[in-house]
């Protein structure tokens, strides 16, 4: 089974069910369509669980793709598309097997029978497979068996031809670097009557020493007694065909036994004996390989079940320590996948240092996610292994010239205080590491039922987040900009809020993270660019006064390169002129100085508008911010609140306004909610203000009132 979810949290909980019966295995998980498309070359799965709403590339585009080009049976998964609509519908045409909804597997009071039914079409799916990869975990003993029975089958078609076929028997042999023997009984032993092959010298005999002598005459006395049962099996005639293995010096043989009937009666058994060592090799290779990850040999998730349930079993106490990397992905692309693979493999080797007993074991279980088993009696021990752990993480990674940092989320479940099944607590250790990485990353995180609560909110908002935008439930609000010399309004900026009819009002806070992380940010900030445009448009079409209307960017919209064409649309579809429309980034967007550069120069060459939003609290060099091309520079609010009473505080932002006047910037403060602090703006020569001392962000319909209670005229 290949899962493929954009969600963290649904992959595993995917994987759970398939757990549920030993039939599935899961191969394998992937993160979007195109990552999902690469897996299935990869890992050759039976089948695959699709999700509908992904970013990058959806689901449906998927599943084109899937069956153009590599056809296998497809199971479509979806939280928000219900099984009767169009797009279920078009899954089912374009070739899935089956439609799921989410809600139905995985709600809280687990349905058995729904689950059970999930199994069984997932079963019936697997019988569909179109093109059926070979299996060469068989390529042990039952094919060594199967191709030298054909093999003799072939050369021996009947006993009466025998010596027609010997010159080809002997070169069959001699290409598989086997030996023949033929022998019969007499007198209660059993004779060698001919040997051909060179095989026999790793046996220490020699061929025309061998004939007319026993087994015990020519082999070692151990050997002797393994094979003789077998060559009284086949005398016995027990069965059709007798085979068996045996190992010597390192290498391993297998021989078939085949009697040779004359007039009804056994008068010889013709005994082939071949090499196998490659192949027994190949199997324990493969055996290995499905327990254990081939970059970095830590056993893999088949390992980690299994000590899971021997540890349950015999009730010893444990916890499960998730480990994920913060910024693998980045680092990947930043250093190249070769790079990447070698940080996997320190960080593995530093995870195996730290099991220095039989009281903890380590897994790989995904791309940059490891899994420590830490038998415990007590939270010290666990703290200091944990520590342990962070610690040897954060040493840095010098991998030719470079110097690279990698830092840890860590999330942790425990047996069995928190539960006594070993996917829930793994399920359990993976949320507590998610929310770990929420948090900031490089830290750990106890599994906790206010962890669990959150994230099932955070899962509820994506739900109803990816039908927000369709039902009209955004909204955006404006603050006004105030100029502070002549006290009148001179600017909006536009602040998005989310009204749920389930959920209330939600702040940005909360759900602006999720939509970055999702993918939806693109659909939701296009939006709010459209509304901020047309809405400032429509007020002076109804004769007030012509101001700037503010919007603020994400790091993701920043750094897509459909942005430039996306806002010469709206400001064509709308009408507003380019520099009554302001564009807000952060100092963080700016870190990759080039292409940011690149970025704002192109806003600047259409006419917008540029603000720094949040100066102050991020990372800019003082040398790169002389070269963006920026009108408008923002004090966070973190800096403006209460300087009238916070010495610190006033100083850099006085500092922070004397700069921006070096630089010809117009300086914008947030946040100013009393008359004193706002009294010192006018003191340091501050430009702009905003904050709920002038008002706090508005609907729409009340922006009038804003322009009729400044000193700004109606009419220009």
């Amino acid at each position: 089974m290949l899962i493929v979810d954009d969600s963290i949290v649904m992959r595993n909980m995917i994987a759970t069910l398939f757990a549920k019966d030993e039939q599935f295995k899961v191969v394998g998980f992937a993160v979007d369509g195109a990552n999902a498309l690469d897996k299935i070359v990869e890992l050759q799965p039976d089948l695959v669980t699709l999700d509908i709403e992904m970013p990058e590339m959806d689901g449906l585009t998927a599943l084109h793709q899937i069956m153009t080009f590599h056809p296998v049976p497809v199971i479509m998964l979806s939280s928000y598309t219900e099984e009767g609509s169009k797009a279920a519908l078009k899954a089912l045409e374009l070739g899935a097997m089956d439609f799921f909804q989410k809600e139905q597997l995985f709600q809280k009071s687990r349905n058995g029978v729904m689950i059970e039914e999930f199994l069984l079409r997932c079963k019936t799916a697997t019988r569909k497979k179109l093109f059926l990869h070979n299996e060469t975990s068989k390529l042990g003993k039952e094919q060594s068996i199967k191709m030298h029975l054909e093999m003799l089958t072939f050369l021996l078609k009947m006993e009466e031809e025998l010596l027609q076929f010997h010159d080809e028997l002997k070169q069959k042999i001699k290409q598989q670097n086997g030996l023949l023997k033929k022998f019969r009984k007499e007198a209660d032993q059993f004779r060698y009557m001919e040997w051909q092959g060179s095989l026999f010298n790793r046996f220490g005999a020699k061929a025309d020493e061998a004939v007319g002598k026993g087994p015990r005459d020519v082999f070692p006395e151990e050997l002797a007694d393994h094979m003789l049962p077998f060559y009284q099996a086949a005398w016995d005639q027990e069965a059709e065909v007798i085979d068996f293995e045996t190992e010597w010096h390192g290498y391993y043989y297998l021989t078939v036994l085949r009697p040779m009937k004359r007039n009804g009666v056994i008068s010889e058994v013709i005994s082939l004996t071949v090499d196998i060592t490659e192949s027994r090799s190949m199997e324990e290779r493969i055996r290995y390989l499905m327990n254990h990850d081939a970059l970095t040999g830590l056993p893999n998730r088949h390992g980690l079940m299994k000590w899971l349930e021997d540890a349950i079993k015999q009730r010893e106490r444990f916890a499960v320590v998730f480990v994920n990397l913060d910024h693998f992905k980045l680092t990947n692309e930043t250093f190249g996948h070769e790079t990447g693979d070698r940080i996997l493999q320190v960080i593995a080797r530093r995870l195996k240092n730290n099991a220095f007993s039989e009281e903890l074991s380590v897994f790989r279980v995904g791309s940059d996610e490891f899994v420590g088993l830490v038998k415990n009696h007590s939270e010290s021990e666990l703290d200091r292994f944990v520590n342990t752990v962070m610690q040897s993480i954060n040493q840095p990674i010098r991998i030719l010239d470079h110097e690279i940092y990698i830092s840890p989320s860590i999330g942790i479940s425990r047996y069995p205080q928190d539960d006594q099944d070993s996917e829930t607590l793994i399920r359990y250790a993976n949320i507590a590491m998610d929310y770990a990485k929420e948090m900031g990353g490089n830290q750990v995180q106890y599994f906790n039922s206010q962890i669990y609560a959150k994230i099932e909110r955070r899962i509820k908002l994506e739900k109803h987040m990816r039908k927000a935008l369709e039902r009209n439930e955004f909204i955006l609000m404006y603050q006004p900009q105030v100029d502070l010399l002549e006290k009148r309004i001179i600017g909006f900026e536009s602040l998005i809020r989310w009204d749920s009819p389930e959920l209330g009002r939600v702040s940005p806070l909360e759900f602006i993270p999720i939509a970055e992380e999702t993918g939806l940010i693109f659909n939701i900030g296009k939006w709010v660019l459209q509304e901020a445009c047309r809405q400032n448009k429509q007020w002076q079409e109804l004769g007030f006064p012509k101001v700037t209307i503010a919007v603020n960017l994400s790091s993701k919209q920043f750094y897509d390169h459909s942005l430039k064409d996306q806002i010469l649309n709206i400001l064509k579809e709308t009408g507003l002129e380019p520099h009554y429309l302001e564009l807000e980034i952060t100092e963080s967007m700016t870190m990759d100085v080039q292409v940011a550069l690149a970025t704002l120069n192109s806003f600047r060459n259409m006419g917008l508008k540029i603000a720094m939003d949040d100066f102050g609290t991020g990372y800019s060099s003082l040398s790169y911010l002389k070269e963006f091309p920026i009108h408008n520079l923002k004090i966070d609010q973190s800096f403006v609140k209460d300087i009238s009473i916070n010495p610190t505080n006033a100083a850099i932002v006085n500092t922070i306004i004397a700069l921006a006047r070096n630089l010809k910037l117009v300086v914008i403060a947030e946040g100013v909610e009393n008359e004193n602090d706002l009294k010192l703006l006018q003191e340091f020569h501050c430009d702009m203000a905003q904050g709920y001392f002038f008002s706090p962000p508005v609907e729409a319909s009340k922006v009038p009132d804003l322009f009729a209670n400044s000193k700004t005229p109606l009419h220009e």
